[in-house]
């Protein structure tokens, strides 16, 4: 019993160095891919603490059952190569370990799988704008009193071909309102949160928002000043059969509604939509939101756009924000997810595999005089491979039986989370299943061709 638990923390203890060399290798990797500052402190003694009792508890873990269960066997019956594993038990215990590592297996690839469409999901879902070279700069300092001559000059340098100002970024949700009133409105609809954004001219035009119904604000129209604009969800919340008609009461004043635009996802892509109001408002702007002239070169406008902002408000830095990055930042969390599940996945499936190739080559070991008398006899190559490998596909199909209504749980239950999500389909078990299958075969199916092709003489000669 102490050889085999000796020999048992040995190894482990030889792979907890092998491990800390390889993560002293791998982690500036898996800090740029995920974009943190993970590190390994030497000098703090909990960590030390820990990678003893990890030795402990995995030494003695993996040694306590051939120490002691090898060490019970009867000398008499070990010399002579009786019963030493008649029984089942040694057997079972192994494929019960290889079904418990392809069950993780299995639940981190039904879990990649749904993770991913669901972040495609969501990457797809229409913003309702155009991100494409649309650009924002901070609204400060001297661009609050001279903004009617940044615009112009912006304009006229051809930089850009439109500009808006308003109190929040396209890409965030950052403003609501509530106690709105219409006509036919119910008592509870006072309750209802409205998404709200304060701009000016050419909001539309600017964020390629499309128009369903009315105009944009416009200089050409000086009642727009105390107009409003709508979006779809928002006309049928309130039930409005002509909109362009109606006023609405928005902070205790009456405004007419000018224009009615299609939904715009202000919020994050897992949230459901949201009613929203654009409000005419030129003294409550915090960004500038320009659409780049894409006739010419991304860095040639960028320079321009810098050089005409410094000189008009010099005591700020020219900070120019793509809007597009923003919004992948809202993606940002899943994609990470879905990075760590594809690691920690293939890592399980590596881990499984081993143990998977060692069974089949135990098995194989222990049938060696079995198969030379099957190939004395006659059978085939195909057909002794098929028998020593279906034993390991019914281990597997049994991993996929108990792992994959596990990993439909987990993942819908995760899923619950998401207003906007999928819906998990067939073909994400159907894809599990058929790799799980094929990467089991690939694995043991080079053992079970060394021990078919193996000569019958070299196994029997000693009989």
């Amino acid at each position: 019993m102490m050889q085999f638990l000796l020999e048992s923390f040995v190894l482990t203890l030889l792979a907890v160095v092998l491990a800390v060399v390889l993560t002293e290798l791998f982690l500036p990797a898996f800090n740029d891919l995920l974009n943190t500052k993970l590190q390994m402190d030497y000098t703090l003694p909990l960590n030390w603490l820990g990678v003893i009792v990890l030795i402990l508890f995995t030494g003695l873990a993996a040694g306590s059952y051939p120490a002691f269960f090898l060490s019970g066997f009867n000398p008499v019956q070990v010399l002579k190569k009786a019963g030493l594993f008649k029984n089942s038990f040694g057997l079972n215990l192994r494929q019960a370990l290889v079904i418990t590592q392809f069950s993780f297996a299995i639940v981190l690839i039904v879990s990649t799988l749904i993770l991913y469409q669901q972040l495609q999901h969501l990457k797809d879902r229409p913003l309702g704008y155009q991100t494409e070279a649309l650009v924002q700069i901070p609204h400060e300092g001297n661009l609050y009193p001279k903004f009617d001559l940044f615009k112009a000059r912006i304009l006229n340098s051809g930089a850009v071909t439109a500009l808006t100002q308003s109190s929040g970024s396209i890409a965030f949700q950052n403003s609501n309102v509530n106690g709105l009133e219409w006509k036919g409105m119910a008592e509870e609809d006072k309750k209802v949160s409205f998404d709200y954004i304060q701009t000016t001219h050419d909001f539309l035009k600017t964020n390629n928002i499309r128009l369903l119904a009315g105009r944009d604000f416009s200089a050409q129209h000086a009642s727009d000043s105390s107009a409003v604009l709508l979006n779809e969800t928002a006309v049928k919340l309130m039930g409005l059969k002509n909109p362009l008609t109606e006023q609405i009461v928005l902070n205790g004043q009456k405004r007419p509604v000018v224009g009615i635009m299609a939904d715009v996802l202000w919020d994050e892509p897992t949230r459901a939509q949201h009613p929203m109001v654009v409000a005419f408002n030129a003294g409550n702007s915090d960004y500038i939101t320009m659409r780049l002239n894409t006739k010419r070169g991304i860095q040639e406008n960028l320079t321009q756009i810098r050089k005409i902002t410094k000189e008009i408000n010099p005591d700020f830095p020219v900070e120019i924000t793509f809007v597009d990055s923003l919004v992948a930042e809202k993606v940002e969390h899943e994609q990470m997810l879905s990075i760590l599940s594809n690691l920690f996945a293939g890592l399980c499936i590596f881990v499984s595999c081993l143990g998977l190739f060692g069974l089949s080559a135990f098995s194989a070991e222990q049938r060696t005089k079995e198969i030379g008398i099957r190939k004395v006899l006659g059978a085939s190559l195909t057909r002794i491979m098929s028998l020593l490998s279906f034993s390991f596909i019914k281990t597997v199909a049994i991993a996929m039986v108990l792992a994959m209504p596990v990993g439909y749980l987990i993942m819908d239950h995760w899923l619950m989370q998401f207003d906007y999500r999928i819906v998990i389909g067939p073909y994400v078990f159907i894809i599990t299943g058929v790799a799980t299958m094929a990467i089991a075969l690939i694995t043991v199916s080079w053992q079970a061709y060394r021990a078919a092709k193996a000569n019958p003489v070299d196994a029997l000669k000693y009989e």
